[in-house]
């Protein structure tokens, strides 16, 4: 079943989305926050991408403790909730921005151009991580 990941920030959210197999994920797109209409856009990228569940990444602090960032997306994700009836799960996201930057460096793009695609990216991250650690949440290839 393909999954949806979001990366909610305070400015934007960062869309990526896996196959059903779980083989990739990928960066999509990026919504603005301030946009009240989001939860709506994301119902339309769920309906497009067939996504059977919804991976918020939840910012904890180094020592796991969720501090007020982690309170925000919880935030975030009842407004979700209202608008769609998919499970929303929450994946630790601690590290994703950085290993995101780490791959768009890697990929050759520079400060600007990466921003463009940084949220989107540590979605995908965090989504991978997601999948490892829940492969049973995936549809088996059949040979």
């Amino acid at each position: 079943m393909p999954l949806l990941a979001l990366d909610v920030g305070g400015k934007r959210i960062g869309v990526a989305v896996s196959d059903k197999f779980g083989f990739s994920c990928r960066g999509v797109t990026c919504l603005f926050r301030n946009d009240k209409g989001w939860p709506t856009q994301v119902r339309k990228l769920i309906n497009e991408y067939g996504s059977r569940a919804v991976v918020i990444g939840l910012p904890l602090n180094m020592d796991g403790s969720e501090g007020s960032q982690a309170l925000d997306c919880r935030a975030a994700a009842k407004d979700l909730a209202a608008a769609i009836s998919l499970p929303i799960v929450f994946q630790d996201e601690r590290l994703s921005t950085w290993t995101a930057k780490e791959r768009l460096f890697a990929q050759g793009l520079n400060e600007k151009k990466m921003r463009a695609k940084l949220d989107q990216t540590a979605a995908a991250v965090f989504l991978e991580d997601f999948i490892a650690a829940h492969p049973e949440l995936m549809e088996k290839k059949h040979a």
